[in-house]
């Protein structure tokens, strides 16, 4: 067996088996997709193959399992740390107080979104996992569907503020270039693979310019501190750190190339 099928074989097995927790009719009686663990495996077993290489499609999973299992949606992304969607904050009676949700909308929510759930699974079942070119934009139609119908039965400023929500809590686990270029933001605002390139390119520079002006305050904030010593201390000290050396940072490394020297403490070269 070729080192590629290996790790994808690994990737799916380490992904299905702690996903299916309950029988069919999930946690809010829905009705989940399946009768069996072994049918349920072999579902979700072609969702993980088809997205091992596949960013896009890896991020739906979490989408795909909930559909699967008949459980609210969002219910596997929270257990795993990742992004929830928006219908899948909702859970949180924190996150409806925030958007002045009241208890009889939440209730009409849930109602809807157990209906909701069952037709999720019906376009699902029709879904051909071989087809890996479509198959994210299929999946995300589904989402995009749900997210839709749910969504009305929120008000605009309640839809506006869960939205902005989402964003904080996927800035929680991550910096603002992995959020924007990773789904689901970076298809919600359709940044090109070249901007997202750009954006990282643009993060390494500016996290090297940070560097540099972190180096400069600790000079700073070093000197003052020497200034309290006397005039033999002081160049005693300055003999115990000798001239800076600049240690490689990640990208000098990749790039196999180093810097050189930097600017001395005490020696005003």
């Amino acid at each position: 067996m070729k080192i590629n099928q290996i790790l994808v074989s690994l990737f799916v097995l380490a992904l299905v088996v702690p996903c299916f927790g309950q029988e069919k009719g999930g946690k809010n009686g829905g009705g989940g997709m399946f009768d069996s663990k072994e049918e349920y495996g072999n579902f979700i077993g072609s969702a993980k193959r088809a997205s091992a290489e596949n960013p896009e499609l890896r991020a739906l999973i979490p989408l795909i399992n909930d559909i699967a299992q008949g459980q609210p949606i969002g219910s596997t992304a929270s257990r795993f740390g990742t992004a929830s969607s928006e219908l899948g904050l909702l859970a949180n009676p924190r996150i409806r107080e925030d958007i002045e949700m009241v208890d009889d909308q939440y209730r009409e929510f849930q109602e809807r979104q157990r209906a909701m759930q069952k037709e999720m699974a019906e376009q699902l079942r029709q879904i051909d996992f071989t087809d890996t070119e479509n198959l994210p934009s299929q999946i995300k139609e589904i989402r995009d569907s749900a997210e839709r119908e749910m969504n009305e039965l929120l008000l605009p400023h309640q839809v506006k503020r869960l939205r902005q929500l989402r964003m904080q809590s996927l800035l929680q686990r991550r910096d603002l270039v992995q959020v924007l270029t990773a789904d689901p933001i970076k298809s919600d605002l359709k940044i090109t693979d070249e901007q997202s390139r750009e954006l990282r390119d643009y993060q390494v520079q500016m996290q090297e310019d940070l560097q540099r002006e972190i180096a400069k305050l600790q000079d700073k904030a070093r000197s003052r501190l020497l200034s309290k010593l006397n005039p033999s201390q002081k160049k005693q000290v300055e003999e115990m750190i000798g001239d800076t050396f600049v240690f490689q940072n990640s990208r000098d490394k990749a790039e196999g190339r180093a810097k050189g020297k930097g600017k001395t403490y005490g020696k005003g070269k």
